[in-house]
C-alpha cells in the first residue's frame, strides 16, 4: 500500500523454482480506505459441501437460480470463483441495512454457508508522492542530491531500521555463489507491471517477469475471459476481461470519471489536484522493483532478491479491485486454480510467496481467510501491507495466516500513517516504509524526499511512457503538474516487499521451510525497537481498538509518529543479515507415535524430518527428557521411551548439521488419565490419585511398625 499523505515445505509444496533460470504515484487515486457504506450490487455466495442439494446443481446460473427462488431476491449469475464459491449480482446496487438485509435472508438459506459483499481492496497511495526510479549509491547531480537505497544497507546511528541486506548477500549459497534469491518466485498480486522496463524485464529476454495473468474481469462480472458486447470495463481500464497479459495500462482517474451519475468512482476521488484528477502510479511496478529489480546492470535500483522472479498477477484496477477478482488471482498464483476458470491456462511456475500490497476497512472476509488458509496448507507464504491509516490493520492482513507487515521511519520509529496491531489482530514484523522528513508539508515541493523507498516506475502521467529511472529528486522535465512525476515513494506497500525479498533469501538458504517456521525464523531475526532519547510525538504506540463511527471508519487513529513495541508493531525490525544466518541453522522436528499415553506404554520418536540448510546435511540427534528417563537409541534420529508416570513428560531433540550448527524442538506427551475430558474424567483421575496416594503411605505405615 502506498501512503496517501502447518502445511508442506515451500519446497515441496510450492516452490515454483525455475530450472536452470542462471510512493508511489504523482497523486493517489484512492482514499486511505473504502468510505463506509459504499452502494453495491456483488455478493458472493459460499455454498455449503454438504447436506442440502444446493451443492448437486450443477453451474452458478442454476444455483443463482436456485436461490433466487427461496429467497424471494432476484439474483443475476456472475462466475464461479472458486469451488462452489459464486459471484452473484443484485439488480440495483444497495447500502447499508438494505444491504445487509439481503444478505441476512441469503445465509438463512440452508443451501447458503456464507454470503458477503464482493468488497474492494485499494492500493493505498500517498497523495503528495510522485514516482521516481533513484540509484542504489547516494549521490547528486545537477538537480540535487539523493539518498539512494539507504534501507537495504546495514543499520547505523543515522538509519537504524535499514535491514542489512547487503550483509545478507554475502552468504554463500554452496554451490560457490551467493544468496540472492536464486530463481525462486514470487508473486505480486498488484495492479500490473511494465514489461518493458530496463530495470525488470521479461523472463524471456533474460529479464525477471513471468508470464502473469489480469484477473480484472469486467464490471458486468459475466464472461470474464472474452469480450462480450454490454461488459464495461472501467476497473479494468484495458477494454478486456481476464487474459494473460498482466501490462498496467495505468490506473488515471479524470475529472469525467468523477462526475458519473451512476457514482461509478465514489471515493476514489483525489484532493490533491485542484481539478480532481489523478494520474496513473504504476503501483505493482514498484513493488516489483523493489523485490527483484535487475542488479549490477548499471541501471536503476538494486532488488532485495536479485535473482528471484516475479509473477505478476493484475488484480487492482482503475481506483479499486474487488475482492472476488484478488481471490482468485490468489488460487492462481499459488497453482491451486479452481477447474471453474474453465480455459485459464494453469500456473506453470506457482509461487511460494505472495505480496499483497493493498487492502481495505473492515474484518478480514470469510473468502479471504479460506483462501489464506487454503495458501497455508499447501505452504504458501502470504505476505501484506499493514496499511496506511494510523488505525488497526486493513483487510487482509487482519487476516489469520498472513504475516502483516508494519510501516517504520529511518530511525525505527512508527511512521505515522502505517497501521499497528488491534484487538483482533496482529502485525508481524516491521521494515522501512520511507518518510520524507525534510519535505515542506506545502505544493509544489521543491527539495527531494531524503528517505523514501527508491523504486522502479513509469514516466507516463496516464497511459505508459518511457520509463524513466535515473531522477532521484525534482526534474523539471516532469514537473508539468501542481505535483512533479519524480519524487518519493512511502507507504507499508513498500515495507511488505522488503519482507517478501527477505523471505526469498530465506527459502534459498533453507528450501524446507514451512510458511510457519520462516515466519518464526525471521521473527526470531528482529532487531528490536529503539526507544528514541526523545519521545516522538505519538508517544509509545498502543494497541488500536476496532471502534468505528456512522461511516464504519475506524476512531481509534495514531495518525503521528510513535515508539514501536512488540504488541503493536510486530517482532522488531526487519534484519535481513540475522534472517538469513538462522535460516541456515537445521530445523528440528519431532513426531511421537502418541500425543497422550499410559504408564508403561511404549512411545517412538521421530525425529528424522528434520532437515538441514541447503547443501548441509543432519549429521548428529541428541534426544533427552523431563522428567529425566531412560531413552532407547537416544543418539538416532528414531528413539523410544517408555511413559514412566501419570505426569506429562517433555521430549527435546537437539539436532547438528555438518557445519556444527544446531536447533532444539520440544514435545510434551500427556498421561492419558490426567488427559481425560470432562468433569467425570477428572473425578477418575483425583480418585485414581487417592488411591496411589493412600497406597503409598499405608506401605510408609507398615515401614515404621516394623521399624
Amino acid at each position: 500500500m502506498c501512503y496517501r499523505d502447518p502445511g508442506r515445505s515451500l519446497l515441496a509444496g510450492a516452490l515454483g523454482l525455475i530450472v536452470g533460470a542462471g510512493l508511489c504515484a504523482q497523486a493517489a487515486p484512492w482514499p486511505p480506505r473504502a468510505a463506509g457504506d459504499l452502494p453495491s450490487a456483488r455478493i458472493i455466495v459460499k455454498w455449503r459441501d454438504q447436506g442440502v442439494a444446493a451443492m448437486h446443481i450443477e453451474g452458478t446460473a442454476k444455483r443463482a437460480a436456485r436461490l433466487s427462488a427461496s429467497t424471494g431476491i432476484h439474483l443475476t449469475a456472475m462466475r464461479e470463483i472458486h469451488d462452489r464459491l459464486d459471484l452473484v449480482r443484485l439488480p440495483t446496487a444497495l447500502a447499508g441495512a438494505d444491504l445487509m438485509q439481503v444478505i441476512a435472508r441469503l445465509q438463512a438459506d440452508p443451501s447458503v454457508q456464507y454470503a458477503e459483499v464482493d468488497a474492494r481492496r485499494y492500493a493505498l497511495a500517498f497523495p503528495s508522492d510522485p514516482p521516481h526510479d533513484a540509484r542504489f549509491l547516494a549521490g547528486s547531480d545537477a538537480f540535487g542530491s539523493w539518498q539512494g537505497q539507504w534501507y537495504l544497507n546495514d543499520p547505523d546511528g543515522t538509519t537504524p531500521a535499514a535491514i542489512g541486506a547487503t550483509t545478507a548477500w554475502k552468504n554463500p549459497n554452496g554451490t560457490g555463489g551467493y544468496l540472492t534469491g536464486g530463481g525462486y518466485v514470487i508473486a505480486v498480486l498488484d495492479t500490473g507491471v511494465d514489461f518493458t522496463h530496463p530495470d525488470l524485464g521479461t523472463y524471456a529476454t533474460g529479464g525477471k517477469l513471468l508470464p502473469g495473468f489480469d484477473f480484472i474481469c469486467n464490471d458486468s462480472g459475466k464472461n470474464c475471459s472474452s469480450i462480450t458486447p454490454g461488459n464495461t470495463y472501467h476497473v479494468a481500464n484495458d477494454l478486456d476481461g481476464w487474459d494473460s497479459d498482466a501490462t498496467d495500462p495505468g490506473d488515471w482517474i479524470d475529472a469525467i470519471d468523477l462526475s458519473r451519475s451512476d457514482h461509478f468512482f465514489d471515493g476514489c476521488g483525489s484532493d490533491v489536484y485542484p481539478d480532481h484528477h489523478v494520474d496513473s502510479n504504476w503501483h505493482g511496478t514498484r513493488v516489483a522493483g523493489l523485490i527483484a529489480a535487475i542488479t549490477n546492470n548499471g541501471v536503476g535500483i538494486a532488488g532485495i532478491a536479485p535473482d528471484a522472479f516475479i509473477l505478476p498477477v493484475r488484480v487492482i484496477g482503475k481506483c479499486h479491485g474487488y475482492l472476488s477478482d484478488i481471490v482468485s488471482g490468489m488460487y492462481w498464483a499459488a497453482g491451486l486454480a479452481a477447474s471453474s476458470l474453465g480455459s485459464i491456462a494453469a500456473n506453470l511456475t506457482p509461487a511460494p510467496i505472495l505480496n499483497l500490497s493493498f487492502g481495505g476497512n473492515g474484518p478480514c472476509s470469510q473468502t479471504e481467510q479460506a483462501a489464506v488458509n487454503a495458501l497455508n496448507q499447501a505452504g504458501h507464504l502470504v505476505v501484506v501491507a499493514a496499511g496506511n491509516d494510523g488505525g488497526p490493520l486493513s483487510a487482509p492482513a487482519n487476516c489469520q495466516g498472513v504475516l502483516a507487515v508494519a510501516g517504520l521511519r529511518h530511525v525505527g520509529t512508527k511512521v505515522g500513517y502505517s497501521n499497528v496491531s488491534s484487538t483482533a489482530a496482529a502485525v508481524g514484523i516491521a521494515a522501512p516504509a520511507g518518510n520524507c522528513v525534510n519535505v515542506n508539508t506545502t505544493l509544489p515541493w521543491t527539495q527531494p524526499c531524503l528517505y523514501s523507498i527508491e523504486t522502479t516506475s513509469n514516466d507516463g502521467l496516464t497511459r505508459p511512457g518511457n520509463p524513466f529511472y535515473t531522477y532521484a529528486i525534482l526534474n523539471a522535465v516532469y514537473a508539468g503538474n501542481v505535483l512533479s512525476a519524480n519524487e518519493g515513494n512511502v507507504g507499508t506497500s513498500f515495507a511488505a516487499p522488503m519482507v517478501a525479498g527477505v523471505a526469498a533469501l530465506m527459502v534459498q538458504a533453507n528450501p524446507h521451510f514451512t510458511a510457519r517456521q520462516l515466519i518464526a525464523r525471521m521473527q526470531a531475526a528482529a532487531t528490536p525497537f529503539p526507544v528514541p532519547s526523545t519521545a516522538p510525538l505519538g508517544g509509545v504506540c498502543h494497541v488500536a481498538t476496532l471502534a468505528q463511527d456512522s461511516s464504519n471508519n475506524y476512531t481509534d487513529v495514531q495518525n503521528a509518529e510513535c515508539q514501536c513495541t512488540t504488541a503493536t508493531c510486530g517482532a522488531g525490525m526487519l534484519n535481513a543479515a540475522a534472517a538469513v544466518a538462522l535460516a541456515f541453522n537445521p530445523q528440528a522436528s519431532i513426531i511421537t507415535s502418541a500425543d497422550t499415553a499410559s504408564v508403561g506404554q511404549s512411545i517412538t520418536l521421530d525425529g528424522s524430518t528434520s532437515t538441514a540448510a541447503a547443501n548441509h546435511v543432519i549429521s548428529a540427534y541428541h534426544w533427552t527428557s523431563d522428567p529425566d528417563v531412560g531413552i532407547e537409541n537416544a543418539s538416532t534420529a528414531i528413539a523410544k521411551i517408555v511413559f514412566p508416570a501419570l505426569r506429562p513428560i517433555t521430549v527435546t531433540l537437539t539436532v547438528t548439521d555438518d557445519a556444527g550448527r544446531r536447533d532444539q524442538a520440544s514435545k510434551t506427551i500427556n498421561s492419558v488419565a490426567l488427559s481425560a475430558g470432562g468433569g467425570r474424567g477428572t473425578v477418575a483421575t483425583d480418585a485414581l490419585l487417592a488411591l496411589v496416594c493412600a497406597a503409598a503411605l499405608a506401605f510408609r505405615r507398615r515401614q515404621n511398625r516394623a521399624g
